[in-house]
């Protein structure tokens, strides 16, 4: 929706936003080429509410919270969930008195929408203004009861509750066909409808596990697994041959770890899951890791990274030779981190090439490679075969053995930039990480030119966190280990002026945020997730460490003497913005 910047301007003025903030934003819209409305949005400039009151304002529509409406699902339902999410419109009430359906949407200029809304429903349509945020809490009652919209697709014989009664459907059910039983079980569509909720609700991960009574689906989100439904166990089977038959796999192979890839469309996007299939004590168990495509604009520091390391990063990634290793267990976003990077080296002048096990997203421009055992197609073979290919640089996965390890680092002393990734639980780990492969220290401090190490922690709800103080004697009482007073009084001073520290820091009280929980997170407090990163530069100082043999204690308080900022202090910095809370940071660097 086009809004008129100057009205915006003007709107801003009167809320007390002063002059060079507007400017500045103004500039910003000009160099991001969004509008300015758009920059507020994103920036956070004004609370979600506070935004949708300006709009509406300027637009001349009344503002409606949704919020504050308890919505019928009758009246939810008479605009489909699909397009209710992509064009941005509830209907929310219907006028007893004129018969009016009351509408909210982000674009009430909309009127063909409008108008089709009014020929399909019979009804004149009352318009109001509400923000996108606003739209998404509602579509959650979409979602509200997973469990129920999947049960419903179940012939009625088979909605189960009690095991009881699971097992006699079992008895009942064991002289059926299996071609008569998937007829009368949906197998399709409620294997469909699991890919699509869990890609709706930001899933990176669908679990498919047997238990004794029953198949469990289970979504994790934000970095925490929420079972979903737990279906009667005769759907099991079925289930898992109809993710076979999409991933390409055997159907008649129950016995052995299969591992595929499902490419598909769900609410009109190209979705596609890295499929794991396992053998259990119960029945095999399916591991769907969604695999979505890295927007074209891509902002590291957005992602989590400080100016600072942004800065160490792109130095270090532009270099004509080296190597850059980033570490972090699995899921800590270590290859989305490498994806980002070498998207942003991307050019013309410039052959890059990748060795994956899987290729996670396809990139333009870039000559991925698939790691495949079958045809001896390793990280190690692989890597010599796209030394060949002429490359400047090259993504190696992972470094898995020793083999992978000695080919990227003689790769990166021959003229060519190595990017890959280690399982190692600090950057300074990563070293002595790769001497127990075999790797010679000398080697180490000629080819490193820096490591990463991350993890991911998630944000707090923007509509229910609030702030939370913890006197010194608090925090060394819970975070001794990790000598958390120490490290935020140096926080404080190293980052904040003396007024800030007065309302951040006061005395030995310092204020933090926690996670309270409402119905647009899910009642978990937290909503998405965001990085926490430490960078180390290899210098003259480490590499002489590294040379000696110290140990990775050591090298990390060397680090930190010339200059690194550590993953808790990182951490620690947004959980004081109020971007996460302690508690997660510590449960997070913790695991």
């Amino acid at each position: 929706m086009n809004i008129d910047s100057q009205k915006i301007v003007e709107a801003l003025k009167q809320r007390n936003i002063n002059s060079k903030q507007i400017e500045k934003l103004i500039e910003e819209a000009a160099e991001r080429k969004m509008s300015l409305h758009d920059i507020l949005a994103v920036r956070h400039i004004l609370a979600d509410e506070e935004l949708g009151k300006l709009t509406a304002e300027i637009t001349g529509f009344p503002y409606i919270n949704l919020s504050n409406i308890e919505i019928s699902g009758d009246i939810l339902e008479i605009i489909p969930e699909n397009i209710a999410l992509k064009q941005g419109v509830i209907t929310f009430q219907i006028d007893e008195k004129t018969g009016r359906i009351k509408l909210a949407t982000v674009n009430p200029l909309d009127f063909e929408m409008i108008h089709d809304i009014e020929k399909k429903t019979g009804r004149e349509v009352e318009v109001f203004y509400t923000t996108e945020q606003n739209i998404k809490n509602v579509i959650g009652k979409y979602h509200q009861e997973l469990k129920h919209i999947f049960l419903k697709m179940l012939p009625e014989s088979f909605r189960m509750e009690e095991v009881k009664q699971v097992e006699s459907t079992k008895k009942k059910r064991k002289k059926t066909k299996a071609e008569e039983m998937e007829e009368e079980i949906p197998i399709v569509e409620i294997f469909e409808a699991i890919m699509l909720h869990a890609y709706r609700h930001h899933a990176s991960d669908i679990h498919i596990e047997a238990t004794k009574d029953n198949t469990v689906i289970r979504y994790r989100i934000d970095g925490v697994l929420h079972q979903v439904v737990a279906y009667p166990k005769i759907v099991h089977e079925p289930l898992i041959t109809r993710c076979k038959i999409m991933a390409g796999l055997r159907i008649d192979e129950t016995r052995a770890a299969q591992d595929g890839r499902i490419a598909t469309k769900l609410d009109n996007d190209s979705v596609a899951f890295r499929v794991s299939i396992l053998p259990t004590h119960f029945g095999e168990k399916v591991v769907m890791r969604l695999l979505v495509d890295i927007q074209e604009s891509v902002n590291l520091i957005e992602s989590g990274l400080s100016e600072e390391d942004y800065k160490k990063v792109i130095v270090n990634s532009s270099k004509p030779y080296g190597m850059m290793i980033v570490v972090g267990p699995t899921g800590s976003g270590k290859t989305t981190t490498l994806y980002n990077i070498i998207k942003l080296l991307n050019s013309e002048e410039i052959n890059i090439a990748t060795i994956e096990d899987p290729i996670e997203y396809g990139i333009e421009g870039i000559n991925q490679v698939q790691v495949n055992h079958a045809t001896n197609l390793t990280f190690a073979n692989g890597l010599r075969s796209l030394l060949r290919q002429d490359p400047d640089n090259i993504l190696v996965g992972e470094i898995r053995d020793e083999e992978t390890a000695e080919i990227a680092i003689e790769a990166s002393m021959t003229g060519h930039m190595v990017f890959t990734t280690l399982h190692a639980n600090s950057a300074a780990v990563g070293v002595p990480r790769l001497v127990e492969m075999g790797i010679e220290p000398f080697l180490l401090t000629a080819a490193i030119n820096c490591l990463i190490a991350q993890r991911l922690v998630r944000k707090l709800c923007k509509h229910c966190f609030s702030s939370q103080s913890f006197s010194r004697e608090t925090l060394n009482l819970i975070f001794q280990e990790k000598n958390i007073p120490t490290i935020v009084q140096k926080i404080m001073e190293e980052n904040l002026s003396k007024e800030e520290r007065e309302v951040f820091g006061i005395g030995d009280e310092y204020i933090f945020y926690k996670a309270n929980g409402c119905k647009s997170c899910g009642f978990t407090g937290y909503k998405g997730r965001i990085g926490i990163y430490e960078v180390m530069e290899t210098n003259d100082p480490l590499k002489k460490a590294i040379i000696e043999g110290k140990s990775a204690d050591a090298i990390e308080d060397i680090a930190v003497e010339n200059g690194m900022s550590t993953m808790i202090e990182n951490g620690i910095k947004k959980a004081l913005a109020g971007i996460t809370s302690l508690e997660e940071v510590i449960r997070v660097i913790k695991s």
